[in-house]
């Protein structure tokens, strides 16, 4: 093997001694082009890298760093250090040897706060320690939910007294800030909300203020006000997308718009109700008759009333016609009575009235007007008694900004088609610089071989 290498070494020294210096430079520059070239079209192939973590702190990102060079995998850093990228087929592996090695840890929030005290730790810094790690474990909890990027929570909790009797209740403030351009809904402030107070002994959901990182208040005290014009948006914009849809169907899209105003009742309401009825299918529950008679002779006696006779009908009495005999009967009962108590609480929230505008381009017929406040009516429920109103104009429709909107997108696929035909024909260039390169160094060797 040895005696190979050293022919073929010395074959290859005595074939360079044949050319000029001109010549080996020719050969050394294809060779470096060919290289060159293999580079760009790696990297133009190469699969684009796939975040392995995001949101991480320094310490996180150094350790995670470091353990991928320990193993040889190529990565970069991205978001100002926060974010490293992987290729797509190491993003498994690389995510399984992190996890063995405890990363991400996070150091410094959460339980592992904990692990940190002595035995001479007092009280107060256990208390105070034990707060901050619940805050920790909040924060992380609350950035597990999507579009979460990163949260902050900060607790109130009042120390515990023997002292006193009455104490402050516990309150908490959540920060949130949303990443990617998302835009938090109501039901994940809720979620927010209940997910704190439940964490905490004595926290009520409304001792619970939750704001974004633009400064708006989502939750709490004072946001009452805010979330009744959410609500209010809200069930406008149902309405406005179901009557939308339906004019679009029927007179076909761009032609019509619809606008909805609700008025909401927010106060809190209450009625009772209460019902008497008489069952006449059923008997009496008591009854009682009394009898009188008075007989006019010299030993007349009034006769006392008698108990216990069956039930008459009620106000029947009887007289003789005797002008000197009297009789009187009386009946008494006592009939059963139905009774029946509705209470209703109505919740904040029903709608007061609705006001409807519709607006149809000069194109639509204006026989089509009555089938349009018709079919909108039904599409937003309106309701007469309630005094909802609908309206239904005609005007000229400005389609200038659609116009342009079209251009602009027109433009757009235009330049991305440019871009990529441009792309493909560098692409292409460098494959054949490289081939030409290779083509003409091995004539040219060859043509000095001969020589």
């Amino acid at each position: 093997m040895i005696e190979t290498l050293k022919i073929f070494g010395t074959r290859a020294i005595t074939a360079l001694r044949l050319f000029s210096p001109g010549q080996i430079t020719a050969i050394v520059i294809g060779i470096l082009a060919l290289l060159v070239g293999a580079m760009v079209l790696l990297r133009v192939t190469a699969s684009p890298l796939t975040p392995l973590y995001s949101n991480l702190s320094s310490e996180d990102a150094v350790a995670i760093s470091e353990e991928l060079e320990v193993q040889g995998t190529a990565y970069e850093l991205n978001a100002g250090g926060t974010q490293i990228l992987v290729a797509p087929e190491d993003v498994s592996a690389s995510r399984l040897t992190m996890s063995a090695a405890g990363l991400p840890a996070d150091a410094g929030s959460g339980y592992s706060l904990l692990d940190e005290q002595g035995m001479t730790t007092s009280q107060f810094m256990q208390n105070v320690t034990f707060q901050r790690a619940l805050e920790g474990e909040l924060s992380s909890t609350i950035e597990g939910i999507d579009g979460v990027r990163s949260a902050n929570v900060l607790l109130a909790i009042p120390a515990e007294t023997v002292f006193t009797q009455a104490t402050d209740k516990p309150t908490a403030s959540v920060l949130i800030s949303m990443g990617g351009g998302q835009v938090i809904d109501g039901e994940q402030v809720q979620a927010i909300t209940n997910l704190v107070a439940s964490a905490v002994p004595g926290l009520a959901p409304e001792k619970v203020s939750v704001s974004d990182s633009s400064g708006v208040l989502l939750s709490g005290g004072g946001v009452s006000g805010a979330a009744s014009v959410s609500q209010g948006a809200r069930i406008e914009k149902g309405l406005i997308e179901s009557a939308q849809a339906m004019l679009d169907k029927v007179l076909g899209p761009g032609v019509s718009t619809v606008t909805v105003n609700a008025d909401l009742e927010f106060d809190q309401r209450s009625t009772t109700t209460q019902e008497y009825a008489y069952p006449e299918e059923l008997p009496p529950l008591t009854g009682q008759t009394n009898t009188e008679t008075y007989t006019a002779t010299d030993n007349s006696a009034i006769e006392g009333p008698v108990v216990g006779d069956p039930p008459a009908v009620i106000g029947e009495g009887t007289t003789t016609d005797s002008e000197n005999d009297y009789e009187k009967t009386s009946t008494t009962q006592t009939n059963p009575i139905n009774s029946t108590i509705t209470e209703r609480i109505g919740a904040p929230g029903d709608i007061r009235r609705l006001t409807v505008a519709v607006l149809v381009d000069a194109a639509v017929p204006a026989a089509s007007f009555g089938e349009v406040e018709a079919i909108v009516a039904n599409a937003v429920g309106l309701n007469a008694e309630r005094g909802d109103a609908i309206q239904v104009s005609q005007v000229v429709f400005d389609t200038s900004a659609a116009d342009a909107a079209e251009e602009a997108a027109a433009e757009i696929l235009a330049a991305e088609a440019s871009a990529a035909t441009f792309d493909l024909i560098r692409q292409i260039g460098i494959v054949v610089l490289v081939l030409a390169v290779l083509i003409w160094a091995y004539f040219h060797f060859v043509a000095s071989a001969e020589r």
